[in-house]
């Protein structure tokens, strides 16, 4: 029997694994090796202190961007919709005045991600080692995974990254008119060049890949299949339309995001968090303000906004899909049910790449 948990508990319900109970808790173990206590501590931390509107004193999680660029055109990105106002690489000098000041305040998790690809940027392996040294907790990188050749996969792997996620929207034609101009026998290749390197180099390293469930709503069982004998773990995200963002705000939603992360752009800026792409309300730069002070004050100010029920005076958070009205869904799988949740947009919206090409042809 195949299974579907929806019950995972996340700081916003926008992603869905895999995963029976068992799993989840294989899953949990592997993750906090080596920092059992700590990670606990963590989790504690990350699922209750926004409910009861405890601050901790530093972020638990920093978005930071070693590349803002990216050498793709994918078709569901915000990228190809909105103006960055960024595209270059964070220089090393500037990561190391972030990371040895996110180690003095003990930082968990460092997530390489945002609004660019990590691995556009060469000095990625040297950032991760860095961070590793320093007393990171968790590295993460999010990546499309075009660059990772056996030359440079070898190289991040060396550096000892906690996490590595590849995201891979569907199979075959579906994924190749998603991910412009990759195909997918190329990150077929990839994928498992580093699985086949993790294990040899980096066993610790957890490997995962997620998609879009537009891209593979049409027989998710198969997508499992393809990647489970790769990855360890197999996840699905929901769709947000960034070509025209039309979804409904939530004025009652409470965004966890203000007591759990700050985000970092390749030049210094420092974001409320990785959904503001345009860089509408930076709060400081990193090269001139320490990212405590930020935090105590700046965002500060946020969180107060949200509390008095006043986040759509932001921005950033009135067209942000996390603060979006989110509709039960039921999504009768054959194999599996399970119910699921959608963003609720003002009208229809069936996803990306061929579904929004078979869309556009229906009307």
């Amino acid at each position: 029997m195949f299974n579907l948990n929806f019950g995972r508990k996340a700081e916003t319900p926008v992603q869905y694994t895999f995963e029976n109970f068992f799993d989840r808790i294989k899953y949990e173990f592997r993750r906090s090796k080596n920092k059992r206590f700590s990670y606990f501590i963590n989790r504690l931390k990350w699922n209750y202190f926004p409910r009861f509107n405890i601050v901790p004193k530093f972020p638990l999680n920093i978005d930071i961007e070693a590349s803002s660029t990216c050498e793709l055109k994918c078709d569901h990105c915000f990228r190809q919709y909105m103006d960055m106002r960024e595209n270059r690489f964070m220089k090393f000098d500037l990561y190391k005045k972030i990371i040895d000041e996110c180690a003095e305040y003990n930082l968990f998790t460092l997530k390489f991600s945002m609004r660019g690809e990590p691995t556009s940027d060469k000095e990625l392996p040297k950032k991760v080692a860095y961070a590793k040294e320093k007393g990171i907790k968790e590295v993460w990188i999010n990546t499309h995974g075009a660059n990772l050749n056996e030359e440079y996969t070898r190289e991040l792997l060396e550096a000892k990254p906690d996490w590595v996620t590849i995201s891979i929207d569907g199979l075959d034609e579906m994924y190749e008119s998603i991910r412009k101009p990759m195909k997918f026998k190329t990150i077929m290749e990839n994928a498992i060049r580093l699985r086949r390197m993790r294990d040899n180099i980096s066993p610790d390293t957890f490997i995962n890949t997620q998609g879009l469930w537009s891209a593979i709503k049409h027989d998710p069982k198969k997508y499992f299949d393809t990647f489970i004998p790769i990855f360890d773990r197999v996840a699905y995200n929901m769709d947000m339309n960034f070509k025209e963002i039309d979804v409904i705000p939530d004025p009652e939603f409470t965004c966890p995001r203000l007591w759990l992360r700050m985000a970092i752009t390749s030049e210094g800026d420092v974001l409320k968090c990785p959904s503001d792409f345009e860089k509408d309300e930076v709060m400081g730069n990193a090269k001139v303000t320490s990212l405590k002070k930020i935090w105590d004050n700046e965002q500060d100010k946020n969180r107060k906004l949200h509390l008095a029920k006043r986040k759509n005076e932001s921005v950033p958070c009135k067209k942000c899909h996390h603060g979006a009205k989110i509709l039960p869904k039921k999504n009768n799988l054959g194999i599996m049910e399970a119910s699921a949740t959608n963003y609720q947009f003002r009208k229809e919206f069936e996803g990306v790449g061929l579904n929004r090409q078979k869309q556009i042809t229906r009307k």
